[in-house]
């Protein structure tokens, strides 16, 4: 009596590693055009205009160096020098040393230097400045950012209001920040109305801004890369089931331990305390989601001998899949 021809046909580590290579290549094209697309989702602060007045105070920022840039943590550390232009006849030079940082604190400012130009006096500080800014961390890791610096003044009189523009703003020529780059900067200058007592504006304050925003750039792909090179070679060891006679369900185990150790590692990267799903775990999810697909079709060839062909296009597909869902992800978000 006559058996078919059950005999197993395994794809070559060949067309594996050409699978693999053409994979990455897409993947690297890919997410290298949406890297260096300046995206960011920060939360804005939204300044009501001041009205028009002549008791103006103009204040201005040369930031120096950055002694700390803790996107990820949300720490940001910078020295350099505050200064106002101001009439003493509209405004005390005692009240302008009274100014600070919203969302931060002035670690050191020195005593003014003081300028006289014209009839303005012009007050210098060099300060050293840490401070907080509103992030949203929903891209990381392809996440640029706006970091907003606030300089106010709770003590200039009603009628005195901040002033500022972009050249009012400089940066001393050596400023590096590793990882990063200032690609554009603005500024906007208003107040902000606090209210404390809900629907009854009479019981409230106005306070004075002028908010400078930076807007940096990611300058190093290096962890992107890294972890889509680890997640591609996990899917790579799992689609050795393949092209091995070994237990499928042992070589995908291994791709799925690997993956909750990868998961260990980004998450102690990741920015702490984020409620909601950054990029970082969707395509986490997708990988997962990845490898227990490639168990079930593993496991139903084993039981069903296929021909060779069905597995590279099994192979195929399950590359195909991956690289549109990341596609689609950094679309998406």
């Amino acid at each position: 009596m006559n058996h078919p021809n059950t005999q197993e046909t395994y794809v070559s580590a060949l067309y594996q590693a050409t699978a693999f290579f053409i994979t990455l290549t897409v993947l690297v094209i890919l997410f290298a055009i949406r890297f260096n697309i300046f995206t960011e989702h920060d939360p804005q602060i939204t300044l009501m205009k001041n009205s028009e007045t002549d008791a103006k105070v103009t204040v201005g920022l040369h930031i120096t160096n950055f002694t700390e840039f803790k996107v990820s943590t949300n720490e940001f550390t910078f020295e350099g020098t505050v200064w106002f232009a101001f009439n003493p006849r509209t405004v005390d030079l005692d009240v302008i040393k009274k100014f600070d940082v919203a969302y931060g604190q002035l670690l050191s400012s020195s005593d003014p230097i003081i300028i006289q130009h014209n009839d303005e006096t012009i007050a210098q500080f060099d300060v050293r400045v840490q401070f907080n800014t509103p992030l949203n961390y929903r891209l990381f890791p392809l996440d640029d950012h706006n970091i907003l610096i606030m300089i106010t003044n709770h003590f200039l009189p009603k009628n005195v209001t901040l002033q500022s523009s972009k050249n009012d703003v400089t940066f001393a020529p050596h400023v590096d920040i590793p990882g990063w780059r200032i690609v554009e900067h603005n500024v906007s200058t208003g107040f902000v109305q606090v209210n404390l007592e809900r629907g009854n504006p009479l019981y409230g304050m106005q306070h004075q801004l002028a908010i400078i925003s930076l807007s940096c750039e990611r300058s190093d792909p290096g962890m992107i890369i890294n972890i889509l090179l680890t997640l591609l070679l996990m899917l790579f060891i799992a689609l050795f089931t393949f092209s091995s006679g070994e237990d499928n369900v042992l070589i995908v185990s291994v791709s799925i331990v690997a993956l909750v150790g990868y998961r260990v590692v980004i998450q102690s990267m990741a920015p702490p305390q984020v409620g909601y799903f950054m990029f970082t775990d969707y395509i986490y999810l997708l990988s997962l989601t990845t490898v227990l697909t490639i168990l079930l079709a593993g496991t139903f060839i084993r039981e069903k001998p296929r021909s060779l062909a069905l597995k590279k296009g099994l192979i195929v597909a399950i590359y195909t899949f991956f690289v549109g869902g990341c596609f689609l992800i950094g679309i998406l978000l």
